[in-house]
């Protein structure tokens, strides 16, 4: 019963030590001032999905909520993903046509 106790004191000490407190997040460096990119956009713009996939990393690591987030963030983050995976297959596809020689 005691290793037990110990062990949950343990666990949530530690916790609390690697959680940032509320007074530690102000959000003085989460963006939401970039306008809405398409999918289109950022696929053919690497430069720009650069600048959204930063502001999304920045927002992740705040620790806030996606719920939490403005609409333009999470759009923008979801269109990076998706520009990101469309690159990837466009890549993949040229791959493949190389090797079978088309």
């Amino acid at each position: 019963m005691r290793y037990t106790n110990a062990l949950t004191v343990l666990s949530v000490t530690t916790l609390l030590a690697c959680t940032p407190s509320e007074k530690q997040q102000t959000g003085d460096d989460l963006r939401s001032d970039l306008p809405l990119r398409s999918i289109k956009y950022l696929a053919e713009n690497p430069k720009e999905a650069g600048k959204v996939e930063a502001m999304c990393e920045k927002w992740k690591s705040s620790q806030r909520t996606i719920s939490s987030w403005p609409a333009v963030v999470t759009e923008n983050c979801n269109n990076a993903n998706a520009a990101r995976y469309r690159n990837l297959q466009a890549k993949q596809r040229e791959n493949m046509k190389k090797q079978i020689g088309i």
